[in-house]
């Protein structure tokens, strides 16, 4: 029996530190999608507005409705004043399945996540975090690396990796916002999500190493 237990133990630990690390990861995501002063910040920098022949005002309202849309089960439709194009549209749903995805995720590995660290926490044993955490911030380093020297091979390798289809390489002329959504919007997108990744994971390294000295 002792051999089977081991594994069991094995698969127990290896389940709560991937619950940790996805909650981490899914956190970080919606805190990046839902930072809307970031679009905000590229809108009024770059007059967005004017590349689809809205005003900026109104550009921000349109792009809460795509928000509302990505990110809400029960709104079901996108309706946006901008014209947009079967594929565009198609596009968007796939978004919108993952961004469901990375929310129940985050719904279901957040109670495993809390009860593992309490009791990391109650066993003074939060210095485990220092090993695991260190070789994921090396790790989000050098994809970030990647990211920011290589930003288009980056971009359309993520692409590649997520959908089955060619929808999101957008036609300007049939669907216009994608106007309103420029590759430097998205790269301060990636480079939010990689600093809040990093910090939650200093965070835990911080704290692993405060429970060391306590220990010793």
């Amino acid at each position: 029996m002792e051999p089977l237990v081991m594994i069991k133990g094995v698969f127990f630990k290896a389940f709560k530190w991937s619950c940790l690390f996805i909650c981490l990861i899914s956190l970080s995501v919606i805190l990046t999608i839902g930072f809307t002063p970031l679009y905000h910040f590229f809108v009024y920098q770059d007059n967005l507005g004017k590349s689809v022949g809205l005003s900026n005002k109104q550009l921000m309202y349109e792009y809460y409705h795509l928000l509302a849309f990505l990110n809400f089960p029960w709104v079901d439709q996108l309706k946006l004043s901008l014209e947009m194009s079967y594929n565009g549209l198609s596009h968007f749903q796939d978004v919108k399945r993952l961004f469901l995805l990375n929310h129940l995720l985050f719904i279901a590995t957040l109670p495993v996540s809390i009860v593992f660290l309490l009791k990391m926490k109650r066993e003074k044993k939060l210095w485990h975090m220092i090993r695991p955490f260190k070789a994921g911030m090396a790790l989000f380093f050098v994809v970030a690396a990647v990211m920011v020297l290589q930003f288009n091979t980056f971009f359309v390798a993520f692409h590649r990796l997520l959908f089955r289809n060619n929808n999101w390489l957008f036609d300007p002329k049939l669907d216009p916002i994608i106007n309103a959504l420029p590759d430097t919007f998205f790269m301060a997108c990636f480079g939010a999500f990689f600093l809040l990744v990093e910090l939650f994971l200093t965070v835990g390294i911080w704290g692993g190493y405060r429970s060391l000295r306590r220990k010793i």
